[in-house]
């Protein structure tokens, strides 16, 4: 049988500072089809926890497939339908690259550092048609 020489990928989830405006969700190693589930349920606990902001930071991975990357637009859906911003954190390299490829770069707001993420002015959030988010209907 193959094992795999991997190592999972490191998670962690903080509430930084006094305030618990902001989450951060930190990843590090490889995202793929044996780590994107836990992934996932950190993601979803972030943005379900009731901060305005949810920082996804991706400065630690090395390797993101498909499944990682719709962890992240299941992310960005639930973020929008909770009010809450959704922002990536991804310096230039392989992993911005696939962003970059998949056209995915523009559905995100994506900083290549967290203190840039954290130091940016709230965007105005807007639904899958365009409309700002709690716009009369």
């Amino acid at each position: 049988m193959w094992e795999s020489m991997r190592e999972p990928a490191d998670f962690c989830v903080e509430f930084p500072g006094p305030s618990e405006d902001v989450a951060i969700l930190a990843a590090s190693g490889e995202l793929d089809i044996h780590t994107s589930p836990e992934f996932k349920e950190r993601l979803v606990s972030a943005v379900e926890g009731g901060a305005a902001r949810v920082v996804v930071d991706l400065t630690g991975v090395t390797f993101i497939d498909s499944s990682a990357l719709g962890a992240l637009i299941g992310g960005a859906r639930r973020s929008a339908l909770k009010h809450t911003e959704l922002m990536i954190v991804c310096p230039p390299g392989s992993v911005a690259r696939v962003i970059d490829l998949t056209g995915l770069h523009r559905a995100f707001a994506i900083y290549p550092t967290r203190v840039e993420a954290l130091g940016a002015p709230a965007r105005s959030l807007v639904d899958a048609l365009g409309e700002p988010v709690g716009a009369a209907e």
